[in-house]
């Protein structure tokens, strides 16, 4: 019963977080999975400096995510999010991806490793997009986690290859939720994030 209604939530909050409108910039992801029939919501921002002119142009990236527990080794993911310039303050829906993330090992006390693959709509893919996923966390004193999704545009002249590299802290602060830091680095551009994220 108690998993019905945390499914029944999770597919009542889907809709909420597609419009949000969002830059998908920062990967608000580790290679934690949270279990079968499991669900996690994360609310974070990035900020990043697009220079227009050589001037600066500071943004707010907010951001949801949520993810499913299909099993104990599988996770099915949600993202999307908003751009807003700081100068200006328009908001703006910058689209939305999903995904899906198989473990590949999960140790505790040393290490964990997730692949996976997804699409989406957005700014960030030019329209539409594919990309590939791995994630990599190091289960110590201090919780670091790496990501790399390398992206392909599916509109566009030619076939190319885009390289989405991060890396951050995952602190934990409870047994369900966790404090993510992430420095995010893509086609020449900077994003600083800060999300939290809370299992049910």
């Amino acid at each position: 019963m108690k998993k019905r209604i945390r499914w029944a939530l999770c597919l009542a909050l889907i809709p909420a977080a597609l419009m949000l409108s969002g830059c998908l910039f920062n990967i608000f992801q580790t290679a934690r999975m949270i279990g079968a029939g499991n669900m996690a919501v994360t609310i974070g921002t990035g900020l990043m400096d697009i220079v227009v002119d050589e001037d600066p142009n500071w943004n707010l990236t907010p951001q949801a995510r949520l993810t499913f527990g299909l099993s104990d080794t599988v996770n099915l993911g949600f993202q999307t999010g908003a751009m807003v310039p700081l100068s200006t303050g328009d908001f703006g829906w910058m689209g939305a991806k999903g995904d899906l993330t198989f473990s590949i090992i999960d140790d505790p006390e040393s290490v964990s490793l997730a692949m996976g693959f997804g699409g989406g709509y957005g700014v960030e893919f030019l329209n539409w997009g594919v990309f590939g996923e791995i994630l990599l966390n190091v289960n110590s004193t201090l919780p670091i986690f790496l990501a790399y999704q390398p992206t392909i545009p599916l509109q566009g002249d030619g076939f190319v290859i885009w390289h989405h590299i991060a890396g951050g802290l995952a602190l934990p602060i409870s047994e369900t939720s966790t404090l993510i830091l992430i420095v995010d680095y893509r086609n020449g551009l900077y994003s600083f994030g800060l999300a939290l994220e809370i299992a049910f």
